[in-house]
């Protein structure tokens, strides 16, 4: 069997043996474009809880919308559009548009936007967490009597999902608040989609309290480039209701844990080698304990971050890291750290352009130079008799157990 996944802007042929395949899980691809307009409109007519944008407005007052530009430029310019107009209407004297700092520039000439950036923009503290988080804010954004989220629920391997509370920790903070709220990962990471138990999101939440009422405008990705649905409402309700049917749309059922998974990790986290492994976490439900996981990332960008890099080199042990960060914490070493802790409970191969001396000697993974390659190796160290699950959209799909 011969199947496509993606790698970087294009795709990649990989070769399953028919006597290894077991399934492929992927979402379902949509049967007609996606009308922006309309969804954005029923969200914000249908709102979670019944709280309506205007009963958080007051004429005269300024406004500030925060984009995830995880959103496809065409999604994010449309909603902050349709937001703009109500919010005029309303009352808002001024709208500002702030843009998340992200792996890749975003063409935003149509709409003017302030890039916010955690390393270079002077910040005001509103206040510190339970956790012993102090809350740095950008002081345009703290001066937005009306603030408002516009994010994509995604799984996020820290927080659980992505989708609402990132609106302050990491969107509109400093480096020192990110790197607080990140060391929590010292004291374990939590299982893919969790949300009850997760210290990360919980200190990130408590944040946002600092910075006033937040609502938000939540999208669901349909897995194939576009947006599927949304919900509108206050900060909380939305992450819980958008969290809950992200499961539903993409958690796909699988009746065994699989000898060797085969993922994609898309070509925005497969950009670096620092954001393909965090994808990683999607699928260790599915792939049994010393499996394999067979991890597709160009890694057109190489590495992606210095300290990652830094502490790859210099740390060979998870147990010396993880002393390290509770004493000396620093991002990009948390997910050092998260790598090695996957590394102990399987094998991860990896398909990049990157150099494989390198891969293997200073990551400790396994490389090739194809997919097709990494799936006999893999047969080879599982048995003739392994099975194969095959996730062409890691980076959206979470396959869970059946009896989960």
């Amino acid at each position: 069997m011969e199947l496509w996944l993606p790698y970087g802007q294009t795709e990649i042929p990989v070769r399953v043996p028919d006597d290894n395949f077991y399934r492929i899980v992927e979402p379902r691809k949509p049967s007609a474009a996606t009308d922006v307009t309309q969804i954005v409109e029923n969200a914000l007519e249908n709102p979670v809880g019944g709280l309506m944008l205007k009963e958080m407005i007051k004429p005269g007052s300024h406004a500030g919308i925060i984009v995830d530009p995880l959103i496809p430029t065409e999604v994010w310019r449309e909603a902050t559009k349709i937001l703009t107009t109500r919010l005029s209407t309303a009352g808002i004297e001024k709208t500002q548009i702030f843009l998340r700092k992200r792996l890749t520039s975003t063409d935003s000439t149509e709409i003017p936007v302030r890039n916010l950036d955690p390393a270079q923009n002077s910040f005001t503290e509103i206040g510190k967490t339970a956790m012993g988080t102090a809350v740095d804010l950008d002081p345009e954004l703290l001066s937005c009597e009306v603030k408002i989220m516009v994010g994509l629920t995604m799984p996020h391997f820290a927080s659980g999902f992505t989708g609402g509370p990132e609106v302050v920790i990491p969107s509109g903070s400093s480096i020192r608040s990110i790197a607080k709220n990140r060391s929590l990962l010292t004291k374990g990471f939590p299982e893919a989609l969790n949300t009850s138990s997760n210290q990360v999101l919980a200190d990130s939440f408590e944040a946002c309290k600092f910075a006033g009422p937040i609502y938000t405008l939540s999208f669901l990705p349909d897995g194939w480039g576009s947006v599927s649905e949304a919900f509108a409402g206050d900060i909380e309700s939305v992450f819980m209701e958008a969290a809950s049917r992200y499961t539903e749309l993409y958690c796909p059922r699988v009746e065994r844990k699989s000898d060797i998974v085969v993922m994609s990790a898309g070509n925005h986290f497969g950009i670096d080698l620092y954001h393909a492994v965090r994808v990683v976490v999607n699928v260790l439900g599915a792939v049994r304990k010393d499996g394999t996981v067979i991890l597709v990332a160009e890694c057109s960008k190489g590495i992606g971050d210095q300290t990652f890099l830094d502490y790859a080199r210099n740390f060979r042990e998870r147990k010396e890291l993880s002393a390290e960060l509770r004493y000396r914490f620093k991002l990009g070493g948390h997910v050092n750290l998260f790598l090695k802790e996957m590394l102990e409970r399987c094998r991860i191969q990896l398909v990049s352009v990157l150099p494989e001396l390198f891969v293997r000697d200073t990551f400790d993974l396994k490389p090739s130079q194809t997919a097709s390659e990494a799936i006999q190796k893999a047969i080879r160290l599982e048995g003739r008799e392994s099975k194969i699950l095959v996730v062409p959209k890691g980076d959206v799909t979470v396959p869970i157990m059946e009896s989960s």
